[in-house]
């Protein structure tokens, strides 16, 4: 029998201060917590918006990211997942309220390269890593 896969779930993103973490993305993403869980060695929650899941880890004895991983161009070369990504709508608007709430943006709206007229543009969390942010071009 052929099993299929029907859509992502969730990601999973390790942090150094969960508290921190769960917060930041409630007030600047509008995310919100859906449940929280332990695990040996480690504390989660659950975060939702829409249908966007997130499931935030404080792991004890995590290794600090290497600061090279903080560069965009770096990143973006690096094997393994680098970023994760969130559907918005009016791509502009939503960078502007995240400059208005102090959010570091790493890429300001851009074109994709794919002559799609999709646009993206990449802020940094509270710990610095990678959000993409996605709007697909209007459909005629």
């Amino acid at each position: 029998m052929m099993h299929s896969v029907r859509s992502l779930h969730h990601v999973a993103v390790v942090v150094e201060d969960l508290a921190a973490s769960v917060e930041w993305y409630g007030r600047n993403l509008g995310f919100r917590r859906h449940y929280d869980f332990e695990l040996p060695g480690a504390r989660a929650s659950m975060i939702v918006r829409g249908d966007a899941r997130l499931e935030l880890y404080q792991v004890e004895g995590a290794v600090e990211t290497d600061p090279g991983r903080r560069d965009v161009a770096t990143v973006l070369r690096s094997t393994g997942i680098n970023h994760l990504a969130l559907l918005v709508e009016d791509l502009d608007a939503v960078v502007e309220d995240l400059q208005a709430r102090a959010v570091e943006v790493a890429i300001h709206p851009t074109l994709m390269p794919n002559a799609s007229g999709d646009r993206f543009a990449f802020i940094r969390d509270n710990e610095g890593a990678l959000v993409e942010l996605f709007e697909p071009a209007a459909v005629a």
